[in-house]
């Protein structure tokens, strides 16, 4: 019995002993391994624009919603220069974006304005009775004439259709074909 007894009480020491190690140790490594340290180094700042660097202009129109991807012309100029020095002078303030997309920079642009293709559709719309062609976004169109098609000779869905501008050209050809066929009506 008298084994049993100091049996269990060694087993028990081993057992506070085991448990006030395993505290003692984890506030070591704790500490050890409390400074916190990136995995891996993520950062573009020893990034710099090089004679070979692939450059993506992204222009978002954001009137139209359209986004116009196209070299950027002042390539040279950012030769040499980081992503900071870059945002300097391409700012937010500007509307600018910039980042590195792998090896490849990202410059976007918003744009409070209407994309170029949107600047040059053609629309037909009435002029006192008669039918005439527009051109430009609708706030900021310019008449560009007055044809000689009167509007109540039209048949009344077209008349609508007028009205309400579905008839949109993206180009003057598309346009002028859409006009010789209203000349039945002249």
């Amino acid at each position: 019995m008298k084994n049993k007894r100091i049996l269990t009480i060694m087993a028990v020491a081993v057992i506070i002993a085991g448990t006030v190690s395993g505290f003692i140790l984890s506030d070591i490594f704790t500490s050890v391994s409390s400074e916190k340290k990136p995995v891996i180094e993520i950062g573009d700042k020893g990034k710099v624009v090089g004679a070979r660097t692939n450059i993506i202009y992204e222009r978002e129109y954001e009137k139209c919603g359209h986004t116009v991807v196209s070299p950027f012309n002042r390539a040279k100029d950012l030769e040499g220069k980081d992503l900071h020095q870059i945002r300097r002078v391409y700012s937010s303030d500007l509307g600018y974006s910039i980042s590195w997309q792998g090896d490849t920079l990202i410059i976007r642009q918003r744009i409070n304005q209407f994309c170029p293709a949107d600047k040059d559709v053609y629309r037909l719309k009435e002029y006192r009775g008669m039918v005439a062609v527009y051109r430009g976004i609708e706030q900021e169109e310019v008449l560009e004439r007055v044809t000689e098609i009167r509007m109540d000779l039209l048949p009344a869905p077209v008349q609508e259709d007028i009205k309400s501008g579905k008839f949109v050209f993206k180009d003057r050809a598309t346009l002028n074909d859409a006009l010789e066929n209203f000349d039945e009506y002249l």
